[in-house]
């Protein structure tokens, strides 16, 4: 748990995380569905770049404070996890009548990144509280 809950650790598999969200979000628009499932209009397509951008720059920036991690920068991050996975649930549920994560690979993508994003994001948490009682 130790390790688990290290920041210097958890910047990394931050840097990780959002880097595979970038790389797949800068897919072209004919390979994402079949990546993740999602069925994406043109603008959905362009907001996927959009967000896949500040995805990468996120994990960019997890990368780079990753040696002296920062506490700022850890609970903005950890807002992120804990936000991204709420977000996801939430409009699954107001959309499901609209088709959101309609089929079987989609849904089971969606389901892994609720989970890992919040342990993820208490992982943070807990390692934000710990580093606050260290000094």
């Amino acid at each position: 748990m130790k390790k688990l809950t290290d920041l210097k650790f958890l910047f990394v598999a931050v840097a990780i995380l959002e880097f595979f969200y970038f790389v797949t979000a800068m897919l072209p628009p004919s390979i994402i569905p079949l990546v993740t499932g999602w069925n994406l209009n043109a603008d959905g397509h362009w907001i996927v770049k959009i967000l896949g951008l500040s995805l990468g720059v996120m994990g960019y920036i997890a990368w780079i404070f990753r040696k002296k991690p920062h506490l700022g920068i850890a609970k903005g991050l950890a807002a992120y996890q804990i936000g991204s996975a709420t977000m996801d649930w939430v409009m699954w549920l107001v959309l499901k009548d609209e088709g959101i994560f309609d089929n079987t690979f989609a849904q089971i993508s969606v389901i892994v990144a609720i989970a890992s994003h919040y342990f993820l994001g208490i992982l943070l948490l807990i390692g934000i509280n710990k580093a606050g009682k260290n000094g």
